[in-house]
This record gives structure tokens, C-alpha cells and sequence, in this order.
């Protein structure tokens, strides 16, 4: 049984020691969000970018550039709205 359980302890370390590299790495992650204002749309991608990177455990974030802004005059259900479009990095 000794033998069993530190067969299971080095295991389990060696794959802790192999993921942990892999966590510290940054990765980026794409955000997208719409508001009636440029400021409200550029939160929301921000917000989208955030929630999908602590899914995956990276819960620090940099806005990567500048927010992409488009301005919708036609939007089917809202006439005239904003959308945004930004990329983080996250560790």
C-alpha cells in the first residue's frame, strides 16, 4: 500500500510540475460587447474578455491596443447602437 500511495504522490507531482509552466503563461483572449454608447460597448467586451479567461483560471487581465469601436446606425432591434471589440491578455 506504501508503495502504491507514493507511486500516486509522484505522479501527481510531476503533472502538477508540468501544468504549472503552462498556467503562469499568458494567453489572450477576445472580448465583444454592444451599448448605446462607445464607453458601454467597450466595458462589455472588456467584461466578455474577463469572464471567459477566468474560466479557464487567468484572473489578471490587460487590454491588448485599442478597443475596435463600430457604430451601427440600423440596428434591427435597437436603431442606433455601438459594438466593440477588444483583445486581452490574461494570466
Amino acid at each position: 500500500m506504501t508503495r502504491g500511495a507514493l507511486f500516486v504522490a509522484g505522479t501527481a507531482a510531476a503533472l502538477l510540475s508540468v501544468a504549472a509552466p503552462a498556467m503562469a503563461s499568458t494567453a489572450q483572449y477576445c472580448g465583444a460587447g454592444r451599448g448605446l454608447t462607445a464607453e458601454v460597448a467597450v466595458q462589455g467586451a472588456i467584461d466578455d474578455a474577463q469572464n471567459s479567461a477566468s474560466g479557464d483560471g487567468r484572473f489578471h487581465c490587460e487590454l491588448e491596443g485599442q478597443p475596435q469601436i463600430f457604430e451601427i446606425f440600423d440596428d434591427p432591434n435597437f436603431g442606433h447602437i455601438f459594438r466593440a471589440s477588444v483583445i486581452m491578455n490574461c494570466d
